[in-house]
């Protein structure tokens, strides 16, 4: 960390709060502020610094991300977000939160093993929340999901299996019920280098490669990385038509 700090060039974030902005704008500031994400990207990874909690129950993300992608769903204010990744609910509580305080919407989580004993004890995760427990590829929970989400303006964050074999499937069963100016959010694109995890092999950046040379319906909002550091690099799709 104080190599980090040490490389850091403090002159991006000096001067009034204008100044930082124009120089932001600038294409060597813009790499230097990337450069210097990553390199706290690694630190932050490495220190499991991502585990922590969402009102008293385990949430297992880049608080950072969690930011945009409330804005995401403030901004778009989609009927039903669609997750796949339960764990231990911590995410479908927040989603859950942020729709209780919009007075709209429910969340449909998958997961072949939720542990949902503290997520499940919330008020807003009883009456906003739906579990399908079993794989988001098995033809039983995509056909229930279907049914759920027909005729609703209907949003997708991915964040179960991450080798690209599986987040290329997810793609494929689910990407055509995003409705046109609703996102789907395919989390840790970061792995295999992106910048973290080297070794880990193909996984959601690939897929989503691959996802996009076949499906000129989406594309990449590059401005939800606005913060330099995100799990989720390219990840950010957005349905156009």
């Amino acid at each position: 960390m104080k190599q980090f700090l040490k490389n850091c060039d403090q002159r991006l974030f000096s001067g009034t709060l204008s100044e930082c902005y124009r120089r932001s704008q600038n294409k060597r500031y813009l790499t230097q502020a990337q450069k210097s994400a990553d390199q706290f990207h690694h630190y932050f990874y490495k220190l499991h610094a991502y585990e922590d909690t969402f009102m008293g129950v385990r949430c297992v993300q880049n608080p950072l991300d969690m930011w945009v992608k409330h804005q995401v769903i403030w901004e778009t204010k989609p009927d039903i977000l669609i997750e796949t990744g339960t764990y231990h609910g911590g995410t479908a509580l927040f989603y859950a939160t942020l729709f209780e305080t919009l007075g709209h919407g429910e969340v449909i989580t998958i997961d072949v093993d939720p542990q949902l004993e503290s997520a499940s004890k919330h008020k807003a995760f009883k009456k906003r929340v739906t579990s399908l427990k079993g794989f988001s590829t098995d033809s039983d929970i995509v056909e229930a999901v279907k049914k759920k989400t027909a005729g609703k303006k209907t949003m997708l964050i991915l964040d179960s299996d991450h080798s690209a074999k599986n987040v290329s499937q997810e793609l494929e069963l689910y990407a055509p019920l995003v409705t046109k100016d609703c996102y789907i959010i395919v989390d840790d694109t970061q792995l295999n280098g992106h910048p973290v995890k080297n070794d880990f092999g193909p996984g959601p950046f690939e897929a989503v490669g691959d996802f996009l040379k076949k499906n000129k319906e989406f594309e990449i909002d590059s401005s939800r990385d606005k913060f330099f550091f995100t799990f989720t690099p390219k990840g950010y799709l957005k349905r156009i038509s």
